[in-house]
């Protein structure tokens, strides 16, 4: 896979040579970072490894820590580039895994290409009051909708303590949301905000978008794009 601009992006792919089964093999696609620089690449492409694995094998190479860590419960692996402009990449990680139940969830990546570090949400935007407030105030008010929609549709008395549990979730994700997941797109920010549910009320789960275009937010960015 190509990117605009100085910064290449390939897909290592595996091969059913490996302790992968076929499906996998064929289903796992990760990114490798290419910016002309070794040592940068080196930061980039081992820093997006130990965290999606959870650092589970610091020291080992990028192909076999993915081996390793997907083993047979990684059955989907696939990524997207969706910032690459000016030093700035911006990329997120899909991944879906079956143990005793099976769930997908993505990942998400910023760097600055010239030194290879990752890239904080202080360095996009002044995070510092009037923004972070905005963001604040915006989650809550989608939070206060989806709890309202939560008890609208309940179907049954019998789902009482489902729906309670929810609540309580919902409660607990809108008191710890976190500025620094986020991901850059051509023309907006994108403040990644994920409640995860319990499998047994994942159905539950509240869809929360904080979304910004850049245009919206001049006074706010730091970055220039």
């Amino acid at each position: 896979m190509m990117s605009a601009q100085t910064v290449r992006v390939d897909t290592l792919k595996f091969s059913t040579s490996t302790n992968l089964t076929g499906l996998q093999s064929e289903q796992l696609k990760y990114p490798l970072i290419r910016t002309g620089n070794r040592y940068t690449d080196s930061l980039i492409n081992f820093d997006i490894k130990n965290r999606l694995t959870g650092n589970e094998y610091p020291s080992e190479r990028i192909d076999s820590s993915i081996i390793k860590w997907a083993d047979e419960v990684i059955i989907f692996l696939d990524f997207e580039v969706t910032y690459n402009h000016k030093g700035i990449l911006s990329l997120n990680i899909g991944a879906e895994g079956c143990g005793a139940h099976c769930s997908n969830w993505t990942e998400y990546f910023n760097y600055t290409v010239k030194t290879g570090k990752a890239l904080s949400i202080a360095s996009v935007v002044d995070t510092s009051g009037d923004f972070r407030q905005l963001v604040l105030s915006q989650a809550a008010a989608q939070y206060d909708k989806e709890i309202k929609g939560l008890f609208a549709n309940k179907s049954a008395e019998a789902d009482s303590t489902n729906y309670s549990w929810a609540l309580e979730n919902y409660n607990d994700c809108r008191k710890a949301i976190d500025l620094e997941r986020f991901a850059l797109y051509p023309n907006q920010l994108e403040i990644i905000e994920t409640c995860d549910l319990p499998n047994a009320i994942k159905s539950l789960s509240p869809n929360i978008k904080l979304i910004y275009k850049f245009q919206d937010i001049k006074k706010y960015l730091l970055l220039k794009n």
